[in-house]
């Protein structure tokens, strides 16, 4: 007879630690369509069978207004926390109340990667007056496409722009107004599943055939949608002075080449005004990213990835191969 040896392991099981919310993970981090933070709050809210307000209120406002009730908190609406309508818009962006939501999120979430869904990277280094729409835009195509492939419905972070205008996939002018009831969205509304109006809640996605010329905008929304990629690769505290050397150096580069050739004038004539006067303005002070940054990426025929990611070296070495200079640093 075969006898068999019963084998118990009295040691305690490792239960990892849990989250409070679930770690839902973000859409397409580290490419131009990263999913913005107002997206990510709504998906959350539903993946718990919850408004937008509730969530908010409920779970994340007590961890920042931490001198108030609870209970109070959970029966006022989101305005008590994100501020007025002018504020709401900026949730995107790196104000003090985006830093706040962020560190709680992750701290609820246990996740590393919600700032960027933010511009909160560029908090410095970026002018961020004007930068954001005040109400929700949205490519019709893309939701029906994502849709119809069942893929995850949510807004790009690129949409929040003022200056992105269109979608550079299906070259349509992106949608401000709902085409149901007409109503112009909120950034963060009480309830707002992704893709549906958060007043009359009508599916927004539509096939829509034709393309509209794009040409002309495409330079800013390619700027932007490069400058939300590279957010992950920069680490946390970008340096403003080490812009502003960058930026004398391709001065430097716009000079010489115009002093081999002078064809280059005519083109490279007006952004060198712009450069020199921020040079000497914005020692330690933040930049225009369309009126300024993305042009002079233009006209030095680099990515925003090699400006802000090459070290002077590299970047200078760049410069003069794309202007035909043999000079050395």
């Amino acid at each position: 007879m075969t006898i068999y040896l019963e084998h118990w392991n009295l040691k305690p099981l490792e239960i990892p630690q849990r989250s409070r919310l679930f770690s839902l993970e973000p859409v397409a981090v580290g490419t131009p369509y990263t999913e913005s933070l107002s997206s990510y709050l709504h998906r959350l809210a539903q993946a718990h069978c919850l408004t937008s307000q509730k969530l908010v209120m409920g779970e994340i406002a007590p961890l920042i207004l931490i001198f108030e009730d609870k209970s109070e908190l959970l029966s006022k609406n989101l305005s008590h926390l994100l501020g007025n309508s002018d504020a709401k818009p900026t949730i995107n962006g790196m104000r003090e109340m985006t830093a706040k939501l962020v560190t709680v999120l992750e701290e609820l979430t246990m996740r590393q990667d919600l700032r960027f869904l933010t511009l909160l990277s560029w908090k410095g280094m970026i002018y961020d007056k004007g930068l954001f729409r005040n109400y929700r835009a949205w490519c019709p195509c893309c939701w029906e496409e994502w849709k119809q492939e069942n893929k995850t419905i949510y807004e790009p972070l690129s949409w929040s722009f003022k200056d992105v205008e269109f979608c550079l996939i299906h070259k349509q002018r992106l949608i401000e107004e709902c085409p149901h009831c007409g109503s112009r969205l909120p950034v963060m509304a009480r309830f707002s599943p992704a893709g549906f109006c958060s007043r009359c809640y009508g599916w927004l996605g539509q096939e829509i055939k034709g393309e509209e010329e794009i040409e002309k905008y495409r330079v800013n929304i390619q700027g932007i949608g490069e400058l939300i990629a590279i957010t992950p690769k920069i680490g946390y505290e970008p340096i403003p002075i080490e812009l502003t050397r960058k930026l004398q150096l391709i001065l430097l580069v716009f000079e010489q080449a115009i002093g081999k050739d002078l064809r280059f004038l005519g083109d490279l004539q007006g952004i060198m005004e712009q450069l020199r006067i921020a040079a000497k303005q914005h020692q330690n002070k933040p930049y225009h990213l369309v009126k300024l940054i993305i042009p002079v990426c233009e006209k030095a025929k680099i990515s925003m990835s090699q400006l802000f990611l090459a070290n002077f070296k590299e970047l200078s070495e760049i410069l003069f191969e794309n202007f035909g200079l043999n000079l050395h640093l």
